[in-house]
């Protein structure tokens, strides 16, 4: 590649019947301007070009940097949900384990209520019937108290002449009045 202090440094021999040498001075001047220029563009070019590399290179760590934390943060997040699931599927069954015991204690009160209720339906059934029994017995004795007092009565005589073959006197009929 041929620079500006190439141009520069370039000497050519004299010949007789040559070009005009100022005009290639010249030429040669404009060249090494350009050429300058051109060099000079190239390093500023060069030099952005090191920079965004370096940015590259920095993006690209800052960019791995990035993915690990994301990758972090996603298996975070997993285990985050899977603890949840856990601890939900725990809750669940401790709470299905005590309605289950609740249900069971509710199930035992009512057993045991329904059996005292049973036991005392068939003591109240007992007492009725001894009621029952009294209540007959009540009505026997007091039927066979009538029927004792209506023989009685039946064998009573009409009066006082029949019972005792007399008539009653004074004294009699009064002692009979005070003694009711």
């Amino acid at each position: 590649m041929i620079t500006s202090k190439d141009v520069r440094n370039k000497r050519f021999e004299k010949a007789a019947f040559g070009y005009k040498q100022e005009e290639i001075d010249e030429f040669f001047a404009q060249l090494e301007a350009e050429l300058d220029e051109m060099e000079r563009e190239r390093n500023e070019a060069n030099n952005k070009i090191q920079v965004l590399a370096d940015k590259v290179r920095e993006y690209m760590r800052d960019e791995d940097a990035l993915k690990d934390a994301l990758l972090g943060a996603q298996k975070q997040g997993h285990q985050v949900i899977n603890d949840a699931h856990e601890k939900a599927e725990q809750i669940i069954a401790e709470a299905k384990a005590k309605a289950a015991a609740l249900e069971d204690e509710a199930v035992r009160q009512h057993a045991l209520a329904m059996e005292k209720n049973r036991e005392e339906i068939a003591k109240e059934k007992e007492a009725l019937i001894e009621a029952q029994q009294q209540v007959s017995d009540f009505k026997k004795s007091l039927f066979d108290i009538y029927k004792e007092h209506l023989e009685l009565i039946s064998t009573m005589p009409e009066t006082f002449e029949e019972a005792t073959g007399q008539s009653p006197t004074a004294e009699q009929i009064a002692s009979a009045f005070v003694s009711e």
